[in-house]
């Protein structure tokens, strides 16, 4: 029994909805106070990042999360489709896919960011 309850742990750690991540570029519309640096992730940390965030609205975004002027965007597979991403340094993001845009927001995915601050 215990077997097959780490067996069945391990597949669903093994499965993510996000799949061919692709970095495209950085942006910030601050470049003196959010630098690339804030925001300094590969694609695996990008699928870690997607795969350990909630699912939040845009209420959950606004009020316990910081925005952070600064993101890094790309494309990637979300459940079968091409879709977009964008990530910002105050640990949120984006997937958007054709007709449906989708926040995320993560909380404990400070090593992700240099386990530094927030951005703010």
């Amino acid at each position: 029994m215990r077997f097959r309850q780490a067996a069945f742990a391990v597949l669903l750690v093994g499965c993510s909805p996000v799949s061919d991540v692709s970095i495209t570029r950085f942006e910030s519309l601050e470049p003196e106070s959010c630098r690339a640096s804030d925001v300094a992730l590969d694609e695996r940390q990008i699928s870690s990042f997607f795969k350990r965030a909630e699912r939040i609205d845009g209420r959950t975004l606004h009020d316990d999360y910081e925005w952070a002027p600064c993101h890094l965007e790309g494309t990637l597979t979300y459940q079968g489709k091409a879709c977009t991403w964008y990530v910002r340094a105050g640990r949120t993001g984006t997937i958007e896919c054709p007709g449906v845009l989708q926040f995320f927001g993560c909380k404990t995915c400070d090593d992700l960011f240099g386990g530094g601050e927030l951005y703010r």
